[in-house]
């Protein structure tokens, strides 16, 4: 007969909450709240089933790496990682409050984030995807204006999606972006140039939205058939459409990818690139274009050859 369950230990559900409490009084955001509760979740289960009975104040070091070995084998690198930061954060803040005379984390190194690398589209591709937008009709002028700001900007999904008629200047080629931020540190503002492709793809697609029932609003973006502003999961959805069409599996982040491969492929320096991307950490840029950098690194190789310079 099996044994019946066991109930986590009461303790931990009274400190979550006022562990959550200090979080948002401290700026953190819900998402990374959720996160950080969903983490400490996995852990209090796992030491429910392996040591019944343990309470916040028992946990040892034992415990955090016997969760980590079984995190590792049944989860992604990314998730055991970014798991292990939320339950580290409760147990410091467990010690830092005095419900505990040690951390049980201390000493137990993270894991190491996975590499995760994007593909980059080729050239020949993005034109094919780009041409599927070549009408005149207002669906197909403001599809263009949106993968173009894609391209020139590096924009983020939210980013774009989230555009207002105030946030563009068409004769400057500016877009005014409000970029990723923290409850802490507040939204980051920037302001990022188009090339007059894309400055003018937007021109015609702002002429077009003047005879849209909704014209008067302030998104920037708004739906077909008369409808109102579309969201980031429309955007999402356009973009599938439109990659499918041309028989590409497409993701708006692969095209943040694409634009900061080329950038740095036509020569455009890191501080630049971080600058208009909305990048504050440089280890977050190695990311971007990861995949093509042998191709940067062949091309760079070759225009610098010594042999032909001899």
């Amino acid at each position: 007969m099996a044994e019946p369950a066991q109930d986590p230990h009461p303790d931990f559900a009274m400190l979550a909450t006022s562990w959550d409490m200090s979080m948002e009084a401290d700026g953190y955001g819900a998402a990374t709240r959720r996160g950080y509760g969903k983490a400490l979740g996995s852990f209090v289960a796992w030491l429910t089933e392996h040591s019944p009975g343990t309470g916040p104040a028992t946990v040892v070091r034992d415990d955090v790496r016997g969760w980590l070995v079984e995190l590792r084998r049944t989860r992604a690198q990314n998730t055991a990682r970014t798991y292990y930061a939320g339950v580290r954060h409760f147990f410091r803040w467990l010690h830092a409050e005095g419900e505990t005379d040690r951390d049980p984390c201390e000493g137990i190194r993270s894991p190491s984030p996975a590499e995760p690398v994007t593909e980059v589209i080729a050239a020949a591709d993005l034109r094919r995807l780009v041409e599927t937008c070549a009408g005149r009709d207002f669906v197909s002028r403001r599809d263009r204006a949106i993968l173009l700001l894609f391209l020139d900007g590096g924009l983020r999904l939210a980013e774009l999606a989230e555009l207002s008629i105030a946030d563009v200047d068409v004769r400057e080629r500016m877009v005014y972006v409000v970029g990723k931020g923290s409850g802490r540190s507040g939204p980051r503002h920037r302001a990022v140039p188009l090339g007059i492709k894309a400055a003018q793809a937007l021109d015609r697609y702002l002429r077009e939205r003047r005879r849209h029932p909704w014209a008067s609003c302030d998104a920037l973006w708004l739906g077909a058939r008369g409808r109102g502003p579309i969201t980031a999961a429309g955007i999402k959805r356009m973009l599938q459409r439109r990659g499918e069409s041309v028989g590409l599996t497409i993701h708006p982040h692969m095209l943040r990818h694409v634009w900061a491969h080329e950038f740095r492929a036509a020569g455009g320096s890191e501080g630049d690139l971080m600058l208009i991307g909305g990048w504050k950490s440089r280890a977050m840029l190695d990311r971007y274009g990861r995949s093509a950098a042998a191709e940067r690194a062949r091309d760079a190789a070759r225009r610098y050859s010594l042999g032909d310079r001899l």
